[in-house]
């Protein structure tokens, strides 16, 4: 938040990209109101963000998100007594950080002037969940993610993002919460407020992040030592994520972090490493009547010398990924036949790990999604997972596939 940044421009924004949520507002306020100690302070405060009755009238609700902010940033004084703020070292934050067991995120795009809602996420004592702006859901329980759209189809499944200890705050903030961040941990606010402090940091060091983050700027609550937005510049642009931090949202019933039950594949097969197409018989999805599925490589070695293949085929940081999750990996070509008998596309740069899924997407064997012989529109969405057998080079592939609406 700076002064290039008009406060009521930016909270009408965040309102239309967030909404109102009133439960969440007299939620907070109630605990503003009770820190009795504070009051002077506080109605001055929202005097300055232009709370009170102006934005009352201005808008129809009170901006959650602006209120979250308010409630951070005159948080109580953890230390018992007046801050230096310009003293306080980004490890003080680190340690306050490392308290919490809760918190609720609000994730968006800075587009222009415009705020796009990216996702929200709910983390509690090792578990996450995080809802994105069309209603898919990820649910990490600590060891296994496994993502759904918004029909509670499965589409993904890995290894948790916390399988290496690290905290949900230190990965979203690409590892600047972290508190094995010695380099960082003297460094001191770059920008001091009445009741904030900024933090501004050059690009992380690793790949991915160091690939397209120019900077990141973190403001913290001068006396709660609490992160309460992070932005994050891209390269070559203005452009920025924003994520927001809500510490006073109620918890949620631990019933919220349980994923939904997963549906049984629509077909499955054992399949071996020989490069021969086989024929999978797939159920309970109308209009869809075969997956057609080759298994044709597979690489276990150093990242440095993976296969040019592999590398034409992915992302540039593909790489990276594999250094941290190794190997084997393995290549898989799929296509359908729909009811009427005609054959999709093939997807062929499909990448496999054992025991992971994503989600994969085919449409007509002559391009696009109503190319198909009789001028219908058909996406075909599908999610393999692979499987280990006892035997070598010999494996169970399952298909999880459905069509997906044009309207959607």
């Amino acid at each position: 938040m700076t002064a290039r940044e008009p406060i009521e421009e930016k909270l009408e924004n965040l309102g239309r990209a967030i909404g109102s949520d009133d439960s969440l507002v007299e939620n907070v306020m109630s605990r503003i109101d009770t820190e009795a100690a504070e009051l002077h302070r506080i109605k001055n405060l929202k005097n300055k963000l232009i709370f009170g009755r102006f934005i009352m009238n201005r808008f129809t609700k009170l901006t959650a998100a602006a209120v979250i902010l308010i409630a951070v940033l005159i948080g109580i004084n953890h230390f018992g007594g007046p801050i230096d703020g310009a003293s306080v070292a980004w490890g003080d934050v680190v340690t306050r950080v490392d308290r919490l067991d809760y918190v609720h995120v609000y994730w968006l795009k800075s587009r222009g002037n415009n705020f796009i809602r990216h996702f929200e996420a709910w983390y509690d004592n090792g578990k996450l969940v995080t809802r994105g702006n069309k209603g898919d859901m990820v649910y990490d329980d600590g060891q296994i993610e496994q993502g759904f759209d918004e029909h509670g189809r499965r589409t993904t499944k890995g290894t948790s993002i916390f399988a290496k200890g690290q905290s949900f705050l230190e990965l979203i903030s690409a590892g600047l919460l972290s508190d094995e961040n010695e380099q960082l941990s003297q460094q001191i606010p770059d920008n001091v407020g009445d009741d904030f402090l900024i933090y501004e940091f050059g690009p992380p060091k690793e790949e991915p992040h160091s690939d397209y983050i120019k900077n990141i700027s973190i403001t913290v609550g001068k006396n709660s030592l609490l992160p309460v937005q992070m932005k994050i510049y891209e390269k070559d642009s203005d452009d920025y994520d924003l994520v927001m931090f809500d510490y006073e949202a109620a918890k949620k019933p631990a019933e919220f972090f349980e994923p939904p039950t997963v549906q049984s594949p629509n077909g499955k097969r054992e399949i071996v490493l020989d490069g021969q197409e086989i024929m999978i018989d797939i159920e309970g999805v109308p209009g869809i009547k075969t997956a057609l599925v080759r298994l044709h490589d597979k690489y276990d070695g150093p990242a440095d010398q993976l296969p040019s293949n592999y590398r034409r085929l992915l992302s540039r940081n593909f790489r990276e990924t594999y250094k941290k999750k190794g190997g084997p990996i393995f290549k898989l070509d799929v296509s359908f036949l729909t009811d009427e008998g005609y054959r999709s596309g093939t997807n062929d740069i499909i990448v496999a790990w054992l025991n992971k899924a994503q989600q994969c997407g085919v449409g007509s064997e002559n391009g696009g999604l109503d190319n198909w012989p009789d001028g219908k529109y058909r996406n075909i969405k599908f999610s393999p997972l692979l499987k280990p057998t006892d035997k070598e080079d010999t494996y169970i592939i399952e298909i999880r596939c459905w069509l997906r609406p044009e309207e959607d």
